[in-house]
């Protein structure tokens, strides 16, 4: 029984005391009626004009918003009897509150076939209350849960062997003796480690192949100023938290060696040193026959599924090929292979690309002792304080915030876009208010700050501008402010023996130029390995949808077996549950799951 929590809201004109827990509980009991009535007048009725239905997997099977009454109606209404919602309870852990003028409740339901949770926000409209933004997020199918290991379970696993050491049984299933494996997942980042700990969670056998020669090596071989810029409590993976002793923001070695900590704990099959080289799906098997070189010799696995974690940019990317560079007697490189430290001192260092790479980039050069930074910047871009980012997130990604899988509830509870209409509203205003005299300097020292596109801040440019081209400061702000680090306005158009041209036709001298311009993107990382007709049609990946979703990762993706993990560490710990969800009910056959590719649409700019 939820407990009763008064708050004052207004009803009409005035202000009362009213029973929120009350209210929500009357208004899931309505919509629980009507929908298993299938009577979509009748939820209609339960919604504002103005309101959202955020739905992960729970009627859709797919990561879908819908904004107002028609557009929910032409979604669920066909679907809403069979999903079968029952047992919508208030959840007593995120006690009901006022959120942004509406009633706010958190609730867990039931379907047909799976259990989840989800967030109302209600709203008083003459003396109804409707929904505003309803969230429903599947978190588990009823009769496939997770694999949790209980005191019932104390029987060594069935195919361990009497005489085997651990060692030896865990040897012989990494190297998938006698079997092939389920899922083939490609990238050992934080996004491949979390789904192949959720798939083996649901009992499926699984294979992450790392083309590195350790876990963690995409972090430890790069530039030595690297570090999360997410604090660590909004940056956990699944089922293991950091350690509470760690610096808020993890430096890349602890991240590094934390990959190869979490794939030993969870106990997952990794094949590193490990390319894959090729893969062609055949209708009649169902299957993938996916190449593999592995320590330079071939192998061939043939899973059901492939699901590509090589993040939301991947690849190997180039510095373009300017003119005069074959002449350059410096080094050029992209951030991506970039080390960094100790060697950079007394050398001219240039930065191309005014990102978080490139500023990690600028400010790790000078700190190790360059005669002379420059970051060249081509557009103006948001930039933050980390006070900022803490003081933002810590009321639910802190020591003292809530669980974090309720904290992730919350915070995916309401739509993308109306993040982006309330950041534009002012919000990003508000932010840069709060770093006036950061960004002030930055300005008098010739780099150009934004409030990124529309107003909506550092939360657009990462959702519409490909999740790149902010910046949450970690120190070199202020080196750009006291000149110690210069700023270029432009572009290199071209090398010169000991430097470079800018295109204001200025020069430069330079020992070394690292290019932060991005990555290639997700579905032009796997055109070579499934072939163009394949790749044809997939989704584009990325940006976000005509209803508000990511595009391509973490649901389906164009094709029923292949599919994409990306981002970073808030979306793949919570998201990487719905898409082994989503695999685990293919294999189930218990919806046309992974079969469905409603809704991929075309980005909105």
């Amino acid at each position: 029984m939820a407990a009763r929590v008064m708050i004052e809201a207004e009803v009409g004109e005035a202000t009362t005391v009213i029973d929120a827990s009350a209210v929500a509980a009357e208004w899931l009991g309505a919509f629980e009626a009507a929908t298993a009535q299938g009577d979509i007048s009748a939820v209609l009725a339960l919604f504002s004009e103005d309101c959202w239905w955020r739905d992960w997997l729970a009627v859709t099977w797919n990561l879908r918003t819908m904004q107002g009454p028609d557009a929910i109606g032409a979604v669920t209404g066909d679907r809403l009897a069979d999903v079968g919602f029952r047992d919508l309870v208030l959840r007593d852990q995120i006690p009901a509150s006022v959120d942004d003028g509406a009633l706010m409740a958190a609730f867990e339901f039931k379907t047909n076939v799976a259990a989840g949770r989800g967030i109302v926000r209600l709203r008083n409209r003459n003396g109804v209350w409707q929904a505003w933004t309803l969230f429903t997020i599947v978190d588990e199918l009823i009769h496939h849960p997770e694999r949790g290991i209980t005191i019932d379970d104390w029987r060594r696993p069935e195919d361990r062997d009497p005489g085997e050491t651990w060692y030896e049984y865990r040897s012989r299933t990494t190297e998938l003796a006698g079997h092939e494996p389920d899922v083939v997942v490609v990238g050992a980042g934080h996004s491949g480690l979390a789904i192949t700990a959720r798939l083996a969670h649901l009992g499926l056998a699984t294979l992450l192949v790392e083309q590195t020669a350790r876990i963690g090596d995409v972090w430890r071989d790069r530039y030595n100023n690297l570090s999360l810029h997410d604090t660590k409590w909004f940056s956990e993976m699944p089922y293991m938290p950091y350690p509470d002793n760690w610096p808020v923001f993890i430096p890349k070695e602890l991240v590094a060696d934390w990959f190869e900590t979490y794939a030993l704990h969870q106990q997952l099959n990794v094949w590193t040193s490990t390319e894959v080289t090729g893969a062609a799906y055949d209708d009649d098997t169902q299957r993938w026959t996916v190449e593999l070189s592995r320590n330079g010799a071939p192998r061939i696995v043939c899973p059901r599924h492939l699901v590509f974690a090589t993040g939301a940019h991947a690849g190997a990317p180039e510095p373009p090929p300017l003119p005069g560079r074959a002449s350059f007697a410096g080094e050029v490189v992209h951030s991506s292979g970039h080390e960094g430290g100790p060697a950079l001192g007394g050398k001219r260092v240039i930065v191309v690309g005014v990102g978080s790479s490139g500023f990690d980039v600028a400010q790790d050069a000078y700190l190790n002792g360059a005669t002379e930074v420059t970051i060249v910047q081509r557009s103006p871009i948001p930039v933050v304080s980390s006070e900022n980012v803490v003081q933002a997130t810590r009321n639910l990604f802190s020591e003292s915030g809530p669980p974090i899988d309720d904290a992730d509830l919350i915070f995916y509870s309401l739509p993308w876009p109306v993040i982006l209409s309330s950041a534009a509203a002012g919000g990003a205003r508000k932010v840069a208010e709060f770093d006036a005299k950061m960004l002030a300097g930055l300005n008098r020292a010739g780099l150009r700050t934004s409030l990124g596109p529309g107003d909506t801040g550092l939360i657009g440019q990462s959702l519409l501008r490909e999740g790149s081209g902010y910046y949450i400061d970690k120190g070199c702000s202020q080196l750009i402010i006291d000149g110690k680090v210069n700023v270029q306005q432009g572009e290199i158009t071209s090398f010169t023996q000991d430097g470079v041209v800018f295109s204001d036709g200025s020069s430069a001298l330079a020992d070394v130029v690292v290019f932060s311009t991005g990555f290639p993107n997700m579905r032009d990382f796997v055109r070579p390995i499934v072939g163009d007709s394949l790749a044809d049609t997939l989704s584009p990946i990325w940006r976000l949808d005509d209803e508000g979703e990511f595009r391509g990762i973490y649901r389906p993706s164009g094709h029923p077996r292949l599919w994409f993990a990306a981002g970073g560490f808030p979306q793949s710990r919570p998201m990487s549950r719905l898409l082994a969800i989503q695999i685990k009910a293919a294999e189930e056959k218990l919806t046309d799951i992974g079969f469905s590719q409603a809704s991929n649409g075309s980005a909105t700019t």
